[in-house]
């Protein structure tokens, strides 16, 4: 695992962006996977510019690792979210933005594979030491692409709010993301100090199961100094 401390939020967001148009510029079609929430938002913001109409990245495919469906619309917030982050405003047409459904998850990750699989994935951490709709203490370490009942969740983490439109859950699970060929974690801000010194000090456990992403051979983590600030950097040099 390689950590990167940098200043702020805009530098950390400026790292992960070159990551990936590092990945995009390759004479190849490229497959990424992007997150939504509040993390990403600065780095989209960079990004629109260089990413907006250009040629050079009409072979780029992006795939949603999680959705929440709901049970009377087609898409789920998680499609609504990029769409209004990012893929809206650099004008990526929807038949390049690939989903799962309540009706085909379950061939997700073989449709992945023969695409020639994800080339880079950028997540967050959750505050709660989530990752991608892998929740503490109902994630199975050992799922691809899996669907849970969202009342599950609720029973483990009953500060999940009801949602009665959207029974279940969609998400890659951790083997299908040992499987991206780079991966790499996002973390800003004071509040997400505590959990991200966890996610850095814990071994493998449920309770944060982001833990498990250390295990994976091209994992490039990323912070801002707010996110970093209950940690010794010289104590992770050597990770």
């Amino acid at each position: 695992m390689k950590l990167i401390i940098e200043e702020n939020e805009q530098k950390m967001s400026e790292s992960a962006m070159f990551i990936l148009l590092g990945a995009m510029m390759q004479d190849k079609r490229v497959n990424i996977s992007l997150t939504s929430g509040r993390s990403p938002k600065t780095m989209y913001d960079m990004m629109i510019p260089y990413v907006k109409n250009q040629a050079k990245f009409k072979d780029i495919e992006y795939y949603l690792f999680d959705e929440n469906p709901y049970i009377d619309e087609p898409y789920g917030p998680n499609w609504k979210d990029m769409q209004e982050l990012f893929f809206k405003a650099a004008n990526i047409p929807d038949e390049r933005i690939h989903i799962m459904t309540s009706n085909d998850w379950q061939d997700y990750d073989n449709k992945i594979r023969n695409a020639g699989g994800i080339d880079v994935m950028v997540i967050g951490l959750g505050y709660d030491g989530h990752f991608c709709g892998n929740c503490p203490r109902c994630t199975p370490f050992d799922s691809y692409t899996y669907c849970i009942d969202f009342k599950k969740k609720q029973a483990v983490n009953p500060d999940y709010g009801d949602r009665p439109r959207q029974p279940h859950t969609l998400t890659m699970g951790p083997k299908s993301l040992m499987r991206v060929k780079h991966l790499v974690m996002i973390v800003n801000g004071k509040e997400k100090a505590e959990i991200f010194k966890r996610f850095l000090d814990e071994p493998v456990n449920q309770d944060v199961p982001a833990t498990i992403l250390k295990l994976h051979p091209n994992f490039t983590v990323i912070c801002d100094q707010a996110a970093a600030s209950l940690i010794d950097p010289q104590q992770y040099s050597n990770l």
